[in-house]
């Protein structure tokens, strides 16, 4: 490729990237009280359960809600009551979050946090290898001699004071994390989290586990001052990984547990839950409200707030445009104004960049691969009758001799790029449905895939290893992973899709890439710009090839993981 080629390559992505910014920017407009006042109020009613925990908070939404819509009846009713319009609930509850049946979706966080005095001496090692849930466990069961050395080994001598809020629930979370019995969860008893942070702030050597929100000011985006975030050596071996460097600021570690990088022992996500997917307007308009204005309220009744760009998201799946306020008008006009500003600014770069190709008689190469540059939807997808279709993006065949032949489906290899190795289990292994069953390798980057069923592998696909991009080219015939003698599948079958059923499920997952890489992939960087094009439009063929390390870590967490 020639020089003038690669230069015009990336003035169209810097061009891209920059639009793209614009946008982002605009779509960050916020709602104003005053905007919210303007709509036309809520007329009808709406009927609202809670769990107790979130008894307090639903009511005051609830009364938020009202004073903007006095003409709208709001009722709430006991959490197992029947006749409810929403219901809030924690994954603590029993009842409808773990309904798979039912709608739901995320609408705030309650995390417990380890945190430490910003000047403790060894906070320098701390940040090096975090502290791991067996480490907690141990300092616990020592309360006769609690010192450093029990979590960082060695010969520290300086004690351990470890602070407690005297709650319930917060002990039951930490015995859970710690694999302990709530009675051994001990220490130096405080009564609020404002106490417990004026202790640790006056001690070097004290820990202690509150709230997230206990130790952000008043903005909730920065930590209270003398205080740093404890942090947690998730996987246990013995250094802080690159993934698990989540604990900078309270934007880090929030975002952190969005995607999975914080222990799920020591956080909890709050629901809005309904029967089926909302469509009436009085429970979208207030969906909407929990989504903006509400989230205030979330930080003022100790919960955390969504991050903004999973906040966006949530509410652009929202149906319809209730509570469409004059702040939503002035985004939406200014989008379009940079819409058009943007295609006009990428037509023009692009017949200038196509002319100036013609003219230097260049042939395209290998960077602008016109495998890289093909786009992808559900039409694209291949998907053959006659197999049985998961959720892990896998699929099976029963062979006439009652084995399995499993593999991984059309659409996983259309988005990662051609796969350079794999790791294999080994005949003989015992798999069950939905646990790890692949690794596949991408240039270092890495995806795990699990099983679409429970049984023996009595045979792997040899021809694998000296060739993974049999994964892309043939994923359905040559590029098989395992043969499996099954042990549950009269069960297992009827959790699985077949091609009709799986062919509307897929369009779903193409609605959740988009909404992935909406979120995870920053518009602003040019190189990475061509990506975001898929907000509004299409995906790339392999959108995930040339992408980061970290980006493929969160596509395993928030979107394979999730697919389970």
């Amino acid at each position: 490729m020639n020089s003038n080629f690669k230069a015009m390559k990336k003035v169209v992505l810097v061009l891209i990237g920059a639009a793209m910014l614009f946008q982002s920017q605009a779509r960050n407009i916020s709602y104003t009280a005053g905007d919210l006042q303007k709509t036309p109020a809520a007329k009808g009613s709406l009927t609202i359960s809670c769990t107790p925990d979130l008894q307090q908070l639903t009511a005051k939404w609830v009364s938020d809600y009202a004073a903007i819509n006095p003409k709208l009846k709001i009722k709430i009713i006991g959490h197992n009551e029947t006749g409810t319009d929403l219901a809030f609930e924690s994954n603590e509850s029993d009842n409808i979050v773990k309904d798979g049946s039912s709608w739901k979706m995320v609408i705030g966080r309650d995390a417990i946090i380890p945190i430490i005095n910003s000047s403790n001496p060894y906070i320098t090692e701390i940040n090096n290898r975090g502290i791991s849930a067996a480490e907690f466990s141990k300092t616990f069961e020592n309360q006769g001699s609690r010192t450093w050395a029990t979590l960082l080994g060695g010969d520290q001598k300086l004690p351990v004071n470890i602070y407690i809020i005297d709650n319930a629930s917060i002990k039951s979370t930490i015995a859970n994390f710690t694999s302990l019995n709530p009675t051994i969860i001990n220490g130096i008893q405080v009564s609020t989290g404002a106490e417990l942070i004026a202790a640790v702030q006056k001690d070097p050597n004290g820990i202690g586990f509150c709230k997230l929100n206990d130790v952000t000011d008043q903005s909730g985006q920065n930590m209270i001052a003398g205080i740093s975030l404890l942090p947690i050596d998730k996987n246990a071996n013995g250094r802080l990984d690159y993934i698990e460097k989540i604990y900078n600021n309270v934007n880090d570690i929030s975002r952190g547990i969005w995607i999975g990088k914080y222990p799920q022992a020591l956080c909890r996500n709050l629901y809005a839950v309904a029967v089926s997917s909302p469509v009436e307007e009085n429970q979208v308009a207030f969906l909407r409200y929990v989504l903006t204005f509400g989230q205030d309220l979330l930080q003022v009744n100790g919960y955390n707030s969504l991050v903004n760009s999973e906040r966006l998201s949530k509410i652009d799946r929202l149906p319809g445009t209730f509570m469409k306020s004059q702040a939503s008008d002035k985004v939406n006009v200014i989008q379009l104004i940079i819409t058009i500003l943007a295609a006009i600014v990428i037509i023009v770069a692009l017949v200038i960049f196509i002319m100036r190709y013609r003219k230097s008689n260049s042939i395209i190469g290998p960077d602008m691969d016109p495998h890289h540059l093909r786009v992808i939807n559900e039409r694209n997808i291949s998907i053959p009758k006659g197999l049985f279709f998961d959720k892990t993006h896998t699929w099976a065949f029963m062979e006439k001799d009652g084995t399995l032949k499993v593999g991984i489906d059309d659409f996983l290899q259309h988005i990662t790029g051609q796969i350079t190795s794999i790791k294999m289990k080994k005949p003989g292994e015992m798999v069950k449905k939905g646990e790890p069953i692949l690794t596949m390798v991408q240039k270092g980057k890495r995806l795990t895939i699990s099983s679409p069923a429970s049984g023996i592998i009595i045979a792997d696909n040899s021809n694998l290893f000296s060739d993974a991009s049999l994964l892309n080219s043939s994923p359905y015939e040559d590029g098989w992973i395992y043969r499996i003698e099954p042990s549950n599948w009269i069960r297992e079958n009827q959790f699985l899709f077949m091609a009709e059923k799986y062919t509307e499920w897929i369009h779903n997952e193409f609605t959740r890439l988009k909404d992935f890489l909406a979120n995870a992939i920053q518009p602003n960087e040019a190189e990475y710009a061509y990506v975001t094009l898929q907000d509004g439009g299409e995906i790339i063929e392999s959108v995930l090839e040339n992408l980061s390390p970290e980006v493929w870590e969160d596509f395993q967490t928030r979107f394979i993981d999730t697919s389970k």
